[in-house]
């Protein structure tokens, strides 16, 4: 049987399973400029594909894909049912216990500590209102405090078909105050994120009503495609749509970047100046929206590459992450020898992916799209005696854990021709010219002529300086900040960069100066608060640095950092009802402080 599977033509086999799905898999893409790319043309919500009567059975299928299930309410039926009855996790590190519980169509998470007695010390719960995951790991959970989505600490992991701590989790400081930021760009079509502020959403936070990874997120805005069919009813066969992207007509470079902008990892993450997240187009070069910028794994570390490849993975390594999926694509022998003509849809077909009954066949028939049966030195006997069998994907693309991710693993997409093959010379990097130590992934084509925005490259070394793995960041950064100083002086981060290191260096005068314009160039972020409280304590004015602290917990009213601050700063000009009540408002948020709980103790102890 397996044998007579394999003198099937090569793409007969998924044709005869997924039909009219892959009608454009596969085919050479043209030149096409779609119409639908352009600035001003509005998206219209994926309800609208169904509606129209033309892609009907496609939506409704696509809803049950990976994809289309990528996000959800949490009080859906398949998350209800999780919790047949009390789900506890312990946490040693924070002697914090964390509990799941259904109450009527919803779910709860509940923190609480306990005492030598078994009593506890302090109980919050919070309901959960969305669920953000996929088919392979499992999925995160969010709660809502005002407008502020935040994570919830406990996920539901897959594998062993259980709750656990989410990454990152253990010992956590503040379990309930993670705000969702970045999440919902890739997991949800249309997050109404507030501009800067992250965590902090418009009503209805996901425009149109969606929850999943919408139509338009690979497809572009249908305003004009809606327009047309409105005019013209009829299909025309045979012909190309111009006002609606379909990837598979898109040139390599621009079909990867519809799957780049969310599946490939970061060291940085810049959206460029007067752009948003929101303002990526299929079609269109990614890079003139956001630059991805990682740190080369050089020739030098290929010692320290190949030991790592062969072993668990260590989060912050030399490795390159799992996620990291085009990067390791890129350094495949299959990408390099396809002259950059493989893409993602290369392989994947997302209308209609592989389930786990038919994902052995379809990769096969994706490889031998390329290959021949013969390419394999494996006879075909002892690929079938392999289990699965005949598995291109098992020994090519080997699943390995990811880093900081518990109860996960991830398909390599650096494609092996054998278990432990050594890196090739092509996959060692050295940083860009105009960017020591540092590599834009997605600047590419026309766009590597192009010079890179110094306040991109300052906001990119400024994260990596950050996260402490490229020592030389902080000299590139300084660099850059001095000349932004004169070349962007109004630049609310640049601004916001020089109040900083002016606190750091005890410039309080200009730290002051910087700070205040800053907020007034719209740079109110909730660090800008904080640092310009603190350069005005420092310098003596104590009731302005309160002020600025109270307008700041105004604006953020959830930001544990600007709370403790404002607390601080009433006690030192013995203000004690308002540190009172600060502190009072500070502990119903963060039951977990154990330094402040003891505070609001003694100041109430105290008749303060």
């Amino acid at each position: 049987m397996r044998g007579a599977m394999l003198k099937v033509p090569r793409l007969s086999l998924i044709a005869l399973i997924f039909g009219s799905f892959v009608s454009a898999w596969g085919q050479k893409p043209e030149k096409v400029q779609f119409r639908n790319t352009l600035p001003g043309v509005d998206f219209t919500g994926s309800k609208s594909c169904e509606a129209s009567g033309c892609h009907d059975e496609i939506s409704r299928s696509y809803a049950q894909t990976w994809h289309g299930n990528s996000m959800g309410p949490a009080s859906a039926p398949s998350e209800l049912e999780k919790v047949s009855g009390r789900v506890s996790v312990y946490d040693p590190k924070a002697d914090r216990h964390y509990e799941v519980v259904r109450i009527g169509s919803d779910l709860y998470q509940t923190q609480y500590q306990q005492d030598a007695g078994g009593n506890r010390i302090y109980s919050s719960s919070h309901k959960l209102v969305y669920r953000i995951g996929g088919n392979f790991t499992g999925s995160i959970y969010m709660v809502q405090w005002g407008k502020n989505l935040f994570q919830a600490p406990l996920s539901f992991f897959l594998k062993p078909n259980a709750w656990d701590l989410a990454p990152g989790y253990q010992g956590a400081p503040r379990p309930f105050n993670r705000p969702i930021a970045m999440c919902p760009y890739c997991h949800n079509g249309q997050p109404q994120i507030v501009e800067n502020r992250p965590g902090v959403y418009r009503d209805p936070p996901f425009r149109f009503g969606e929850y999943a990874i919408s139509c338009e997120a690979c497809h572009g805005p249908g305003e004009l495609h809606l327009d047309d069919l409105a005019k013209r009813p009829r299909k025309r066969t045979g012909k190309i749509d111009r006002t609606i992207v379909n990837p598979a007509r898109l040139s390599p470079r621009l079909a990867d970047d519809v799957c780049l902008k969310c599946h490939e990892g970061w060291a940085s993450r810049v959206v460029q100046p007067g752009k948003t997240e929101l303002d990526y187009r299929p079609g269109r070069p990614l890079y003139e929206t956001v630059a991805l910028f990682k740190i080369p794994v050089t020739v030098e570390q290929r010692e320290e590459l190949e030991r790592l490849a062969a072993a668990p993975p260590v989060r912050g390594s030399a490795e390159t992450p799992m996620w990291f999926k085009h990067s390791l694509m890129e350094s495949s022998k299959c990408y390099r020898a396809s002259n950059g003509k493989m893409t993602c849809i290369t392989c994947h077909i997302i209308h209609k992916p592989a389930t786990a009954e038919t994902k052995v066949a379809y990769y096969r028939e994706a490889c031998l799209s390329c290959h021949k049966n013969s390419s394999c030195k494996l006879t075909l006997a002892a690929r079938s005696e392999q289990q699965p069998a005949n598995d291109c994907v098992r020994c090519h693309m080997p699943r390995k854990g990811v880093a900081g991710i518990p109860h996960s693993d991830d398909t390599s997409h650096r494609i092996v021709r054998r278990p432990g093959q050594p890196f090739p010379d092509y996959a060692f990097e050295t940083s860009d010219p105009d960017t020591p130590g540092l590599v834009v992934v997605n600047r590419r084509g026309q766009d590597k002529l192009k010079p890179i925005s110094p306040l991109v490259k300052l906001r990119a070394y400024n994260d990596v300086m950050a996260s402490k793995k490229l020592p030389e960041a902080a000299k590139h950064y300084m660099e850059l900040l001095e000349e932004l100083r004169t070349s962007n002086p109004d630049d609310p981060v640049v601004l916001m960069c020089l109040g900083r290191k002016a606190v750091a260096e005890s410039d309080n005068a200009h730290a002051i100066e910087y700070l205040t314009r800053a907020l007034e160039k719209g740079g109110d972020f909730d660090t800008t608060y904080i640092d310009l409280a603190q350069a005005l304590i420092k310098s003596g004015r104590m009731a302005e640095g309160a002020e600025v602290l109270e307008k700041g917990v105004a604006a953020w009213p959830f930001s544990a950092d600007l709370q403790q601050a404002l607390v601080l700063c009433y006690m030192t000009m013995e203000r004690y009802p308002q540190a009172r009540r600060a502190l009072e408002q500070y502990v119903a948020l963060f039951p977990e402080d154990a330094i402040a709980r003891e505070g609001l103790e003694r100041a109430r102890e105290a008749g303060r």
